[in-house]
């Protein structure tokens, strides 16, 4: 990240190669699917702790999920999705959820 000293210095190979790295970092859908067990309070709280969702879109996502099966709660890079959906799959089995993710390449 260029501070304003560096401003007007030309960046090395190496800051160009992390730049290019990260704008061409392809992104992932993290899917949530219903199941017949886990709680609707349960998802919110998933939704808000592990995906950094504002209330209203954590609901809004729960909502999604219950009524059409799936939803897609975040897109991401490959990484990130995976740690959060480890996260999130850990908290459900500790609570008993079967409550389920996927994630897939963003089209």
């Amino acid at each position: 990240m260029q501070t304003l000293v560096d401003v007007g210095r030309p960046k090395t190979a190496k800051e160009e190669k992390t730049d290019t790295a990260v704008a061409h970092d392809p992104l992932w859908k993290v899917i949530a699917h219903d199941d017949p067990v886990t709680t609707m309070e349960f998802v919110v709280r998933i939704m808000v702790q592990v995906f950094k969702k504002p209330l209203i879109f954590a609901e809004a996502i729960m909502w999604q999920v219950h009524t059409e099966g799936q939803s897609v709660v975040d897109v991401l890079p490959r990484a990130e999705a995976e740690h959060r959906v480890g996260k999130a799959t850990a908290a459900a089995r500790l609570e008993g959820f079967p409550f389920r993710f996927t994630i897939e390449p963003e089209d």
